[in-house]
């Protein structure tokens, strides 16, 4: 009797760590792995209109997402396999008079990766009296606690405008093996004249 009561307890420590895995591999309820169309319908449900939807694509984007309180553009990012691996947040771009702005969104974001992610692994990299580097995300904080996931918000300055970025990438997802690599070439020799 002790064995069984045993193994109900170990089967349901295990279910529990199953969920709380399963809170961190998603966006707003779109789980990373999901398929191109699978999100778009999400999308859609949530009452969205994304854009990037025909064909073949890296991204499919909705323009204004209400991040909480902050109006993003959000981009779910696709594998060589057309699986959801990655999202990337961003707000507008503003002038440096309103760089504070800018900081305001990136902290905000920032407090909304902790409650969902746990702890950021530093404090905050760069504030307003930092020397922002042109052209490239200028890193605020980063998580290092969720070992399948790379997770960071930042600033980037792009021709003299200002913008918050925040993205979560699933690792195996952004490296996994292209599953139609061999059919495409046959599809390249099929696709050849006979003459």
């Amino acid at each position: 009797m002790k064995h069984f009561g045993f193994i109900i307890t170990i089967l349901t420590l295990l279910l529990s760590l199953e969920a709380a895995a399963q809170r961190y591999n998603d966006f707003a309820g779109i789980p990373f792995g999901a398929t191109r169309e699978t999100v778009i319908e999400e999308v859609m449900k949530l009452g969205y209109e994304p854009y990037g939807q025909s064909g073949e694509g890296e991204r499919v984007v909705i323009p204004v997402f209400m991040f909480g309180e902050l109006p993003v553009q959000v981009d779910f990012i696709f594998n060589k396999n057309d699986k959801f691996y990655s999202f990337e947040i961003r707000t507008g771009r503003v002038e440096r008079a309103r760089l504070n702005k800018s900081f305001e969104a990136v902290a905000y974001m920032s407090e909304q990766f902790t409650l969902k992610y746990g702890k950021p692994s530093g404090n905050p990299a760069i504030d307003e009296t930092s020397a922002l580097k042109e052209s490239i995300l200028n890193l605020y904080q980063q998580w290092f606690s969720q070992k399948v996931l790379n997770i960071y918000t930042g600033l980037v300055q792009k021709d003299g405008r200002y913008f918050a970025v925040g993205a979560v990438t699933h690792r195996k997802l952004a490296t996994e093996k292209n599953a139609g690599s061999g059919r495409s070439a046959e599809r390249a020799t099929s696709n050849k004249p006979v003459f």
